[in-house]
């Protein structure tokens, strides 16, 4: 999994992991590592929308109100 990442991700991209397959739970912290050794943070994806006066369009961009 991190062979496919590790060239493409940057700061906001989200990464879907999908729960009951063979590799995911077993992959998670090594993920998680890689991804803080590039200087990046792991947050959900509540931490990442704005909350207060934004909305979401109909293509999942954040706008300001």
């Amino acid at each position: 999994m991190w062979d496919r990442l590790k060239d493409k991700i940057k700061a906001g991209d989200i990464i879907l992991s999908h729960n009951g397959t063979k590799n995911t739970a077993n992959s998670l912290d090594m993920l998680i590592k890689n991804i803080k050794s590039k200087g990046l943070e792991v947050v959900t994806i509540s931490d990442l929308i704005y909350k207060d006066n934004y909305e979401i369009n109909s293509n999942g961009t954040q706008i300001k109100k």
